[in-house]
């Protein structure tokens, strides 16, 4: 399948043109970001552990080149290391608060259940994809993220790694609101974007298999966690933006739409359904070059027989001058299944000190309560924590 999918790319844009213009030079783009978080928790009332001193890593190569045909062949390699909280390995986790092993939603892949967590750091090859881009879109395969979480619009959040919604780096262990349509993480895939046209841009992304466990999603089914697999995933996204010329409020909208087909793990097979869905919808305005509000919904079928739906939301209110950064994001996830809400707000202030350094410093407060659960642990169940979260980035771009 892999093999026929690329074929195809190449076949499309045909022989003669990619043996044009060879001989021109590729413009080659490297870089290095690394980002270091660290907390001061305030009141903890959380069993869960939480984690100071994380820290991610990326390293990056992109080349391209324009053929004289016009048609721009190339490909995109990175490779990221981290230091995650235990909790939450690549982005996932049980919430420990049972001996038995429960059936971890297709999506959320939250349960209770004893923690299966790695210690200390990860590195994984993230993404190396090859694309060749013509003037009826692009056309990529290999290791990328899906159209749905790429035509994603809303975050404005001041903070990158330690953000209140689809953290890469949780200090606290109780992030669980998500908002981030990535259903199949870095598996390998093939995806068409067209061309923006009226300031609209769509997008498919086809993944056979979801197997390959990135840093922030493990999309291998795993019947030690109760995690079941995905395979014939498709993914549709659309994405708008457009400047009003009279007031220049700038509009941004994405919508994204994920199906598959659910592969029951070995002893939770009566516990799943055959598919899993989807939905995400986000937009975001700007206006006077400094505002910016933003706001994001996602909606999930769980796949689980006995029913439940995960669903959360997230707004924001940013605010940008020169060097300076600020957010106020709230935002808000339930989980039926397991009787699950949970709900955060993060106040956040950044700094560029260099074209290369930035500093964010931001307070942050969560909870996550539980209702119930048949034949699990006895509840209700209440973990709260808050305190302020410091993050250091570094980008070099050459």
């Amino acid at each position: 399948m892999r093999t026929l999918s690329l074929s195809l790319v190449l076949i499309g844009a045909g022989p003669a043109a990619l043996a044009q213009g060879m001989n021109s030079p590729w413009e080659v783009e490297t870089s290095l970001d690394m980002t270091v978080v660290a907390a001061a928790p305030g009141e903890d009332e959380a069993s869960l552990p939480d984690q100071n001193g994380l820290w991610e890593t990326s390293l990056g190569v992109a080349a391209e080149q324009t053929l004289s045909s016009g048609i721009t062949i190339g490909g995109r390699f990175v490779v990221r290391g981290a230091r995650d909280n235990p909790a939450r390995p690549a982005g996932t986790g049980n919430l420990g608060l049972a001996s038995m092993q429960g059936p971890a939603g297709a999506w959320s892949q939250v349960a209770l259940g004893p923690q299966f967590a790695d210690q200390g750091a990860r590195a994984s090859l993230e993404t190396a994809y090859l694309f060749i881009e013509t003037g009826y879109g692009e056309f990529s395969f290999g290791r990328d993220t899906g159209v749905a979480a790429r035509f994603q619009e809303g975050d404005v959040s001041a903070l990158g790694s330690a953000r209140l919604v689809d953290p890469y780096l949780d200090t606290s262990g109780l992030a669980v609101i998500s908002t981030r349509p990535d259903v199949t993480g870095p598996s390998h895939k093939f995806t068409y974007t067209s061309p923006r046209l009226l300031g609209v841009r769509a997008g498919l992304s086809y993944t056979p298999e979801a197997d390959i466990r990135g840093l922030d999603k493990d999309a291998t089914g795993d019947p030690r966690a109760g995690r079941a697999g995905l395979e014939n995933v498709v993914e549709l996204g659309l994405n708008a933006s457009r400047r009003l010329r009279e007031s220049g409020v700038r509009l941004r909208a994405g919508l994204g739409y994920v199906t598959g087909e659910v592969d029951a793990p070995f002893g939770f097979e009566a516990d799943f359904d055959d598919r899993m869905d989807v939905v995400f919808v986000g937009g975001e305005v700007e206006w006077s070059d400094h505002y910016r509000f933003g706001v994001n919904w996602l909606s999930a079928d769980e796949s689980l027989a006995a029913g439940g739906d995960y669903s959360a939301w997230s707004a924001g209110l940013g605010y940008q001058r020169g060097d300076w950064d600020a957010s106020l994001v709230w935002g808000q996830a339930e989980l039926d299944s397991l009787g699950m809400d949970s709900e955060g707000l993060s106040v956040a202030v950044r700094r560029a000190i260099s074209e290369n350094v930035a500093i964010s410093v931001a307070y942050q407060d969560r909870s996550l309560d539980l209702a119930g659960y048949a034949g699990q642990t006895a509840l209700p169940y209440t973990q709260s924590r808050d305190g302020i979260v410091m993050e250091i980035t570094l980008k070099l771009e050459k």
